[in-house]
């Protein structure tokens, strides 16, 4: 019989203490989008991106990590993006990349991926498609004609291309506003019964997006929701964990969705106002965020703190200033608990509680809830009543 550990590295990768985990590194602020949600609108197209040789001194002067999150701008619309990424590997033991899209640069897209998948054999991939409703929601909010269309184009040719590619997870992220709230589960009706995709999954708006309006949704409109989401993350933990025997994914399974349960929890808990997490936020200790220019925070809802120039690209000496550590201390004062579920993520590897408690908790109660509201599978009474 395999090695129990071949099974669950999860245990492995979370039963340990905080210690440096995760880089987000905005690789540019060029964007081909206009998106009403985007945080970081008014950084965008801005002429002082980072030079790649400024990014291979932070690879060079980072502690090893196991997480690359990719943001921007549009990530494939710096010229270097492969080479980045391969860096990072290979200086740092990057095992898994986080590479946001829209969508709408496929040749772009497939030559990166392609030198990635082949220069890094043991690097995982999460390629995350943005879609934020049907087709003309969607272009309305990201500001784009036929977004929609182009990016399931783009979807579609990334199917066909990386089917088999175990270690490139094709995603579809879809943001929660008030102007798509009522068409996001017939999305994703639409992209399970149409697409063979790995994995959908759902963000409120966050930070001072452009369109303040987007944010005006109640707390119970959100449960509701997250309610009616989670038989889509049934439906693709059974596709995700199949290969597994019978008992081992059982408890994949289980720890999958009570994860996601959690991270609901917490988006509902923190949507109005926040509220205390279940266990420490660890931004800034296991986490650090670089803009597209070399500011650095602790993480993307937090101020600037620093500038890099002044470490010379030095990414340790900035996780061990003073000025971290003052930002760390800082987080719980400031009552900062918020919905950014890349936070939640990393800071949730590091709590004993969460992983062995509210995980195993959260995963009962979205069982319960099936039990209670679904007395038949959810999915085929959504298509049944249409969801008109």
């Amino acid at each position: 019989m395999a090695n129990w550990r071949t099974y669950f590295p999860i245990i492995r990768d979370r039963a340990r203490p905080p210690e440096f985990n995760s880089l987000f590194l905005f690789v540019t602020s060029r964007c081909n989008s206009l998106c009403r949600t985007c945080f970081y609108f008014d950084k965008l197209n801005s002429k002082d991106d980072l030079t790649f040789d400024q990014i291979r001194r932070l690879s060079e002067t980072a502690p090893p990590f196991r997480k690359l999150w990719i943001s921007g701008g549009e990530p494939f619309l710096r010229p270097e993006l492969a080479q980045i990424l391969t860096m990072f590997v290979r200086n740092n033991g990057v095992c898994n990349i986080n590479l946001p899209t829209n969508g709408l640069l496929p040749e772009k897209m497939f030559r990166a991926l392609d030198a990635v998948l082949d220069a890094c054999p043991d690097a995982a991939i999460d390629l995350n498609f943005s879609l934020d409703g049907l087709a003309n929601t969607h272009d309305a909010i990201r500001g784009v004609p036929n977004n929609f269309v182009r990016t399931l184009e783009t979807m579609r040719q990334a199917e066909q291309r990386y089917t088999g590619v175990k270690r490139l997870r094709r995603n579809v992220l879809t943001v929660i506003t008030r102007e798509n709230y009522h068409e996001i589960v017939k999305l994703g009706l639409h992209l399970l019964s149409d697409t063979n995709i790995d994995g959908q999954y759902f963000e409120t708006v966050r930070g001072e997006a452009p369109d303040k309006t987007l944010k005006r949704m109640s707390e119970p409109d959100l449960k509701d929701l997250h309610r009616r989401l989670m038989p889509f993350h049934r439906a693709y933990a059974k596709k995700l964990f199949g290969h597994l025997p019978a008992g081992v994914r059982h408890v994949a399974e289980m720890y999958y969705l009570g994860n996601l349960r959690l991270h609901f929890d917490l988006h509902e808990r923190c949507f109005e106002q926040p509220r205390k997490w279940p266990m420490a936020c660890t931004a800034g200790q296991t986490t650090i965020v670089i803009d597209h220019n070399g500011k650095f925070r602790s993480c993307e809802m937090r101020p600037i703190i620093g500038d890099l120039a002044r470490f010379d690209y030095d990414v340790r000496a900035a996780l061990q200033s003073d000025t971290m550590r003052q930002e760390i201390d800082a987080i719980p004062r400031d009552n900062c608990w918020c919905t950014h579920s890349c936070f939640i993520q990393d800071s949730s590897k590091f709590s004993p509680r969460v992983q062995l408690f509210e995980i195993p908790w959260a995963w009962l109660r979205q069982r319960m809830d099936r039990l209670q509201s679904a007395p038949i599978e959810e999915l085929e009474r959504y298509k049944a009543l249409e969801l008109a």
